[in-house]
Order: C-alpha cells, then sequence, then structure tokens
C-alpha cells in the first residue's frame, strides 16, 4: 500500500504536492505538511529547487487560504446577528485581532490551526494584504522545513510517519462520525421529544 501511495505521488510530481497544499489551504481535511514531508522524501533536489519548490507551494497555499477567508468575511454579519445581544464584545474582540492578533496568522500556520485563523482573519475583516502577507510568512518557514526533512530523512522513519499519521487520521474519522451519530440519534430526537410534548 505505502510502495502504491509513493510511486503514485512519484507520478504527480510537483502538482501533488501544490494539489495536496491547496487542499490543506482551502480547510479541505488533508495533511499536507505529511504531503510536503514526502514529497521532500521523493524528490531529488538541490537546495535552490527545494527553495524554489516551498515558494511555489507557499504561494498556492497562501493564494487557496482565501476560501476560509471568504466564507468567514461574509459570514460576518450573520454572527453579528446571531450575536446581537453581545454584539460590542464581538465588535471589541475584532478590533482586537486587528490591532494585537494579527501576527496569530503567521505563528499558527505551523501549529496546524491555519484553516481556522483563516475564517477568523475574515470574521475580522483584516485587510486582504496584510493576511496574504502573514499566512505566506507563516507557511513557507514550515515547508522549507517539511521538504528539508523529509530529503534527509530514511524511507523507514518516513513510512513510519505515513502509518502513525494514517492511525490518528482513522481514529479522527471514527470519533467524528461516531459524534455526528450521536448527535444525530440522541439530541434531535430529545429536541424533537420536547416539542411534542409541549404542544
Amino acid at each position: 500500500m505505502l510502495h502504491f501511495i509513493t510511486d503514485l505521488l512519484k507520478q504527480f510530481g510537483i502538482w501533488g504536492l501544490l494539489s495536496g497544499l491547496a487542499l490543506e489551504a482551502s480547510s479541505l481535511p488533508f495533511p499536507g505538511s505529511l504531503l510536503t514531508l514526502t514529497y521532500g522524501y521523493l524528490l531529488n533536489m538541490h537546495i535552490v529547487k527545494l527553495l524554489l519548490i516551498a515558494l511555489a507551494g507557499s504561494a498556492v497555499y497562501t493564494a487557496f487560504s482565501f476560501i476560509p477567508y471568504g466564507i468567514g468575511y461574509k459570514l460576518e454579519d450573520k454572527v453579528k446577528k446571531k450575536l446581537s445581544k453581545k454584539k460590542k464584545a464581538f465588535e471589541k474582540s475584532q478590533k482586537w485581532f486587528k490591532k494585537c492578533g494579527l501576527w496569530s496568522i503567521a505563528i499558527a500556520r505551523p501549529l496546524g490551526l491555519g484553516n481556522y485563523i483563516s475564517y477568523l482573519s475574515g470574521l475580522s475583516k483584516v485587510k486582504p494584504m496584510p493576511f496574504a502577507l502573514l499566512t505566506f510568512l507563516g507557511i513557507f518557514p514550515l515547508n522549507i522545513a517539511m521538504l528539508w526533512l523529509g530529503q534527509i530523512g530514511n524511507f523507514k522513519s518516513i513510512q513510519s510517519f505515513i502509518s502513525d499519521a494514517q492511525t490518528y487520521i482513522l481514529i479522527a474519522a471514527v470519533v467524528a462520525v461516531c459524534g455526528f451519530l450521536i448527535y444525530k440519534f440522541y439530541f434531535k430526537k430529545s429536541s424533537c421529544s420536547e416539542q411534542s410534548s409541549s404542544t
């Protein structure tokens, strides 16, 4: 299975890496850092090529991070309406994020919180240019590190890393499905029974 995946990634080449980073940035549950690490192992590259690939990957990631940013931007009015009683607190948090929290856009990228920060940036009406610059500033060093670590690593360490990641992804998927089923069958039934008893 692992050899099939690595052969497939080799066939895709650099376009596979860019597509993976685009999927991750657009807020889909995709392990972009893991893919970058794997491509670091698969692609035989010197330092200049590594930097150019990291640069291209970071540019693609930054461009596609405008998808969750745009969603957050459009939802801002709806969130304000739902939080009508706490509208002032929401507006204060927006101002605070614009003034003090901007650097979290860059800092959150290596921590795996990048997609949440993209939504929050849109909700807080952060200007597109600072958002793009800080996103790029946060993801570029991470891409360099992942490509370099993949390149200096051996196949066994990459293999164990991938298998561990697959296990965690599987566990997360099972927990998400169980949570959804519990919500659907337990909480929906309880709310329906409350409505029927009140009528």
